[in-house]
Parts: structure tokens; C-alpha cells; sequence
């Protein structure tokens, strides 16, 4: 349903630059007045440890990246890793969520920065979540949170969670409380049947909150990431009031449905000891999970959403797509 850029991936691992010389995904993005792009994206070197990047572009294709990485991990709850961020700009703050990796449980975080390069405090936002569907995760397990661009109703909202989708709301954007009520969850014998996550900041359009997830389908090793869509309110973004009946993008390029996927049996333990051609092998015989897994839309003009999404958890792609044909989805 998305046009794909035809010179995807636009950003690749750098075999010369030790933090993210295995793989780099799951970008965040803003576009200022100017047309200027900028992008937060995770990278993973040979440690195995997530950071996060920076990188800027005048025409949303040609990114200029950063020689170090601008999010490393600092406290403990995250010494695995800064994954996924997610960009927001309120006022003159850009509001930058996260998912912070300790090793054993991944859990949505926070920080602000006033150019995406210096960052102030970082804190956890649910440190006593307790609600996640998944049982073999630990029972703090939190992240994908997006925020809402604009008070709504005099409150800040924000989405989270994978499993299922919940929202939470602040009065300040530091201090967030959940709602243990989930706002969206999986819709069986569709693409989205096993599992929802959240995606980019919300966007807000004439017809309500656009709200781009991911879905997956099953549970088992041929698992596939898909990415779908929803409407929500303008002024309850709580209510659903459309739902893609079909998923808008799904691996189907070579770089889409071959790649170092993060959830691989095993995890990174296993993509460790993997090279290129284990790969390929396992995709043949239908055993490598698939991925498209977008963090960061823009409108670019009129109705149309450029995505940018991180393809087989390895290299960083774009395609644009008009809202009407969202909605015809």
C-alpha cells in the first residue's frame, strides 16, 4: 500500500564505526519549518549493545550521520541498551521516548533534549507496571511509548505497550500515569491477530489521530511484523474510530525479509553466532521471523505520510503513502 523510495535501504551499518557497525533501525524523526530532517536511529555494534544515533538531511533521503553516538546507555536498567526512540516536539523541547534494556527487561524511558544531541535527565516512566498479556515476559516489561503532540482536553496523552496497547496522561510531560485499560489490542485471523505494538508519535490530521502500529500474526518462528493503522479521536484519544482492515506495508524486498532479527529464537545470543548465510538458509526454510518496524512518520505535504522503518532489524528504509489511501485500507 506504501510506495517504497527506490534506493532503499537509505542507511546501512558502517563496518568502520564500531557502535554501529552490525546493523542500524527503528529511526525517529522530525521535520522543523526549514525542511530540515532529523533522525535519532538505534545501531547495534559487535558488543551487542544498543545506542542511539543521530543524523540529518535537507531532503529526507540523504542523511549526514554523526561520527558518535548521542544516547548511550548510563544507568543500569539500561546497560543492554537505548532502543527504538520515538521524537516529539512540544514548545521548544524535543521529548525523546526510548526503550531502555537491561539485559533481562526491556521498559519504556524518557528524556528532552533542545537539539537531539544534548540530553538532560533520563527517568523510567512505569516503574510498577504490572499488565503486560505476555507471560514469559518479567512482570515490569513496558515500552513503545509515543506521545501525543498537543494537550488534548488540557492533558498530555501518550500510547505504550507491545502485546497490547495502553495510553497514559501528564499534566507536565515528566510524570505519566496508565490507564490499565488497553486502547487497542490483537484482532484474530488478522495480520495483527497475536500481538500489537505501538509505533510512531501519533498524527494528527482532519479526520482524527493517525496512529501507525505493528502487528504481528502469530507466535511461532515464521512470525511477521506488519505495519497497520489507526484512527483516533481528536478530542478522545482514547476512542479507536478506524482500523486498517489490511496491513499498509509488509516484508516483501529481499532487505525486508533477510536480516540480524531481534526476535529470533534466542534473541541476540543466537544472531551472535549467525552469519549472512545462516540467514538466508533459515529465511529459506521458513524459519527467520520477518520485520518491518517503523518509529518515525512525517507529513510531508497535503495528505501525504512519508514512514521510515527499520527493515529485517538490520538497515533503515522510507516509503511515502497518501491518508486516502490509508483510509481505503
Amino acid at each position: 500500500m506504501l510506495t517504497r523510495y527506490s534506493g532503499n535501504p537509505i542507511l546501512v551499518a558502517d563496518k568502520g564505526s564500531a557502535w554501529r557497525d552490525v546493523k542500524v533501525y527503528n529511526c525517529a524523526i522530525h521535520k522543523d519549518s526549514s525542511n530540515i530532517y532529523q533522525m535519532l536511529f538505534r545501531a547495534v555494534g559487535y558488543d551487542w549493545i544498543s545506542r542511539i544515533g543521530y543524523a540529518e538531511s535537507s531532503d529526507g533521503i540523504h542523511f549526514k550521520v554523526d561520527q558518535s553516538a548521542v544516547l548511550k546507555p548510563w544507568y543500569t536498567w539500561e546497560v543492554k541498551g537505548c532502543e527504538d526512540p520515538r521524537i516529539v516536539k512540544i514548545d521548544d523541547n524535543f521529548w525523546v521516548s526510548y526503550t531502555a534494556f537491561d539485559g533481562k527487561t526491556a521498559r519504556a524511558a524518557l528524556t528532552a533534549s533542545k537539539d537531539l544531541k544534548q540530553f538532560g535527565a533520563r527517568k523510567l516512566l512505569f516503574r510498577d507496571w504490572r499488565y503486560n498479556a505476555r507471560t514469559q515476559f518479567t512482570p515490569d516489561w513496558s515500552k513503545g511509548a509515543a506521545i501525543f503532540s498537543e494537550k488534548i482536553n488540557g492533558r498530555y496523552y501518550m500510547l505504550f505497550g507491545d502485546s497490547h496497547i495502553w495510553n497514559a496522561t501528564s499534566t507536565n510531560l515528566i510524570d505519566w500515569v496508565p490507564n490499565i485499560t488497553p486502547v487497542l489490542t490483537g484482532r484474530p485471523g488478522e495480520f495483527d491477530a497475536a500481538y500489537v505494538e505501538t509505533g510512531p508519535p501519533p498524527i494528527k490530521t482532519d479526520y482524527g489521530w493517525l496512529v501507525i502500529y505493528h502487528g504481528i500474526d502469530t507466535y511461532d518462528v515464521s512470525k511477521t511484523y506488519r505495519i497497520g493503522a489507526a484512527l483516533f479521536d481528536k478530542t478522545d484519544p482514547t476512542k479507536v474510530i478506524w482500523r486498517s482492515k489490511q496491513p499498509l506495508l509488509e516484508p516483501s524486498e529481499p532487505y525486508e525479509k533477510v536480516g540480524f532479527v531481534d526476535v529470533i529464537d534466542g534473541g541476540f545470543d543466537t544472531l551472535k553466532k549467525l552469519t549472512l548465510e545462516d540467514l538466508h538458509e533459515l529465511s529459506k526454510r521458513e524459519k527467520l521471523p520477518k520485520a518491518v518496524f517503523c518509529c518515525g512518520a512525517v507529513k510531508e505535504h497535503d495528505n501525504l505520510i512519508r514512514l521510515y522503518y527499520g527493515a529485517g532489524d538490520t538497515v533503515i528504509c522510507t516509503a511515502t503513502v497518501d491518508l486516502q489511501t490509508i483510509l481505503s485500507s
